[in-house]
């Protein structure tokens, strides 16, 4: 997969937000950490975007602003995205994290185990 190979999908509708996509554009430098960059929009106006990395089971989301939030998506054995470490997930117990997550192993473009 190169820098070009950009992959883009749907979100599952959120209670908050009917329309919710996703891109991906993968790592192309193999001495650069994490997988890749992934972005996820949500209505017209609410886009972000992430450093991706999996480690020990658990799939990364590092936010790229001046905060740098990390949250983490727990996976079970099964590799499937179980719970989050972001506040949406602690209230609502789902997020656009563990959804994202979701979609990028369904994909392959990430292996959560």
């Amino acid at each position: 997969m190169s820098v070009l190979d950009i992959v883009t999908g749907q979100l599952p509708a959120s209670k908050s937000h009917a329309a919710r996509r996703w891109a991906f554009v993968p790592t192309s430098e193999p001495t650069k950490p994490g997988l890749g960059t992934l972005t996820i929009v949500q209505g017209k106006r609410d886009l972000d975007s992430y450093g991706i990395d999996v480690e020990a089971g658990e799939v990364l989301f590092c936010k790229l602003d001046a905060a740098a939030d990390v949250y983490g998506v727990a996976c079970d054995r099964a590799g499937r995205p179980v719970k989050c470490t972001c506040d949406g997930f602690h209230f609502k117990r789902t997020c656009k994290h563990c959804d994202a997550a979701k979609e990028l192993i369904r994909e392959g473009l990430i292996a959560a185990r």
